[in-house]
């Protein structure tokens, strides 16, 4: 046994061990006084090298527990950036030296199909199923990001790597599936209205060019080509229109609102009612069924304006001598009131049901042109539900007809 292993007491008891026995050989080869003399170096001696022993152990165990403590608040440490990095929308990866992943976060295991408890301590190249990635991690250029396709079915991920120093580098993943699409809109949105533009400036442009000429038109002729004109124009006119609508409405802030309005929507239904009436001119039978008497709160003009649109479609895209009924209903059960606009028109297939309110979408373009629509309506609708705080539900079935609703929940009815 070393004297490093020996415990405190061994080692004491060994001391006095010792002074015995040096007292005993001075006692035995000197006289008293000098084996007196010999006994206190002795006895000095030892609790002189006790107390050294014993603050060289105290120190170490200072040391010690100072070791602890700092690896104890480096492991927290760790503890709460992993916490953090693990509520981030974005994935992180780590990757250690020989490019293992030392650890992830859920986002980058849905992002990349990644398994912590599975692929932590495997190569990239074992991980990953996407000779992209592996390719962009092996060519060590991180300047710039890749698109990829994540794991999620339909998503997509912009792929980009950081050197954190000499050991490791982190992989992180962004979702930009939906900065994509809206991309994709904008770049319809600005497609469809330069086609919107053009087809009446190009009739328009048209016949002032033949009139410039000096083209000798009869009364009859001119009189139909500046009616056309004017046609061409009133269309333009309500593109326009409903293109401010629409920028007004999706660039209005909720919290910077005008304050809600009651709405009194047994009388606006009536009025829509009639405005109904004008715009068929006898084509089609118009049922009014209010049954509900509460009101409701929100912004009349623009409530008034999506429910008009509903109306309009409804007087557009239903064939002569069919039926459309108007209503204003309470159910008890939930406690919500519908205005709806119900028609047995052609019906809509449902697969095209989800697109109707996207900007410019038409079920049948050409006929939609003809019944002199936007293509902005439904559109316009679905922001008024949402700035109002009620819903928008269309129900449809080809050859049967279809059903346009507004639901108010109870938190905006007044009785």
């Amino acid at each position: 046994m070393s004297a490093k292993n020996l415990s405190p007491r061994m080692f004491c008891v060994l001391g006095l061990v010792c002074v015995f026995v040096i007292v005993g050989l001075l006692f035995l080869t000197t006289d008293f006084q000098n084996t007196l003399i010999g006994a206190c170096v002795a006895l000095l001696a030892l609790i002189g090298y006790i107390i050294f022993k014993m603050s060289d152990g105290w120190m170490n165990s200072v040391e010690a527990e100072q070791i602890k403590s700092d690896q104890s608040r480096f492991t927290a440490r760790i503890d709460r950036y992993r916490l953090s990095l693990s509520a981030l929308p974005e994935g992180v990866v780590l990757f250690r030296q020989g490019h293992t992943v030392e650890w992830c976060n859920p986002a980058a295991e849905k992002h990349l199909g990644l398994k912590l408890t599975k692929h932590m301590g495997m190569a990239f190249n074992l991980v990953f199923d996407n000779p992209k990635i592996i390719e962009y991690l092996e060519n060590g250029d991180f300047s710039k990001p890749i698109e990829v396709k994540s794991h999620e079915i339909g998503r997509i991920l912009l792929l980009s790597a950081v050197v954190a120093d000499k050991t490791h580098f982190i992989v992180v993943s962004r979702d930009i599936t939906e900065q994509r699409r809206i991309d994709s809109m904008r770049k319809d949105f600005v497609a469809n209205v330069s086609h919107e533009l053009r087809t009446p400036l190009t009739v328009i442009t048209g016949f002032l060019d033949m009139i410039l000429r000096g083209k000798e038109l009869d009364e009859k002729m001119l009189h139909e080509h500046l009616l056309l004109m004017q046609q061409e124009s009133v269309r333009m006119q309500n593109l326009v229109n409903d293109l401010l609508s629409l920028s007004r409405l999706e660039s209005k802030d909720e919290q910077q609102s005008d304050p809600p309005e009651v709405v009194n929507m047994p009388k606006l239904v009536a009025g829509l009612a009639e405005d109904g009436v004008a715009l068929s001119r006898g084509r089609h039978t118009i049922d009014t069924d209010i049954t509900a008497n509460q009101a409701v709160l929100g912004q009349v003009d623009e409530i008034r304006s999506a429910c008009l649109n509903l109306v309009t479609n409804a007087v557009r895209y239903t064939p002569d001598g069919g039926k459309i009924q108007i209503s204003w209903h309470f159910n008890p059960d939930d406690q919500t009131a519908t205005f709806a606009v119900k028609d047995n028109g052609i019906g809509i297939d449902a697969e095209d049901i989800p697109r109707l309110t996207e900007r410019f979408y038409r079920v049948d373009k050409s006929r939609s042109r003809e019944k002199g629509g936007t293509g902005l309506g439904l559109a316009i609708v679905k922001h008024v539900a949402i700035r109002n705080h009620c819903q928008l539900r269309i129900e449809s079935e080809p050859g049967k007809g279809s059903t346009f609703s507004l639901v108010f929940p109870s938190d905006s009815l007044i009785n």
